[in-house]
């Protein structure tokens, strides 16, 4: 009876992320008081997948020169345009996947190889959107844990640590409510993985990202019009209008056709210095 109580004592501690078996990577870190204080809260470690599972290593072994040598299968820090492939290992792994979900979603990686931060990636551009910018990394939470970096109310100001500028016109837009599972963000209009390059097609059409929410002829739509004919006039003057192109292209964000107009307006050229 004293070991069938024993065993059932320990299937909290497994679920909740505490191992039963030695893990010296875990007992390590703790002591160093790095990564490993996040990783507490890191769904990784609260379903027992443990530093080895990612890093490799032997983390049966206390001798970190032997525990943390190739030779045990330790790897090195994985580059930022090894990252989602490396991540993919797993989470494109329906078998493995199942073990810890009932229905899980195993095309994210093939979705983000589609999309406009998975295409610079692959062509050099290292600053380029990876896993562990938008879900944190050590610290990876389930979406919808509410302090998730990819919770839905969280979204925009993920977003904005690389598009700054478009997240504030949008949490002054009439989409700023967008914080719920349904309406997640930036991402209701551009996906997440699958991040479209932004183009006129997203306003206007039957198929648009506008006509998803907003009926046929109305206000909504065509506002959107009104803008969509704006950015394709300045995509047809070509290069000279690149830098308006760019401020209205922002300003779409504001939902607001009189600033989208006013973003493409030219610069006045600064006077040269000395001059008035």
């Amino acid at each position: 009876m004293k070991s069938l109580r024993l065993t059932f004592a320990l299937i909290p501690l497994l679920a909740s992320g505490a191992y039963a078996a030695k893990d010296s990577c875990f007992e390590c870190h703790t002591v160093m008081e790095g990564m490993s204080v996040p990783f507490k809260n890191d769904i990784h470690y609260t379903n027992s997948i443990s530093c080895a599972d990612c890093h490799g290593g032997d983390c049966l072994e206390d001798n970190q020169n032997i525990s943390m040598n190739a030779s045990r299968g330790f790897k090195v820090r994985v580059t930022r345009q090894g990252t989602p492939e490396y991540c993919a290992r797993c989470h494109s792994d329906l078998n493995f996947m199942r073990k810890y979900k009932s229905q899980p979603r195993v095309d994210q990686f093939a979705l983000y190889q589609t999309g406009v931060h998975g295409k610079l990636l692959a062509a050099g551009r290292k600053a380029a959107a990876e896993c562990v910018d938008c879900h944190s990394v050590h610290n990876i939470r389930a979406v919808n844990d509410p302090q998730s970096t990819a919770n839905p109310r969280h979204i925009t100001e993920t977003c904005a640590k690389c598009h700054a500028a478009t997240a504030d016109l949008f949490k002054n837009s009439r989409h700023r409510t967008f914080t719920t599972a349904q309406r997640p963000g930036c991402v209701t209009c551009h996906a997440n993985h699958a991040t479209e390059t932004p183009t006129t097609a997203m306003l206007t059409g039957a198929t648009s990202v506008c006509a998803r929410c907003h009926r046929a002829g109305s206000g909504q739509i065509r506002t959107a019009t009104q803008i969509a004919e704006i950015l394709t006039s300045l995509e047809a003057a070509g290069p000279s209008s690149k830098e308006a192109l760019a401020r209205a292209r922002r300003a779409v964000h504001t939902l607001n056709v009189a600033a989208v107009r006013q973003a493409a307006e030219p610069v006045p050229a600064s006077p040269p210095a000395g001059q008035k």
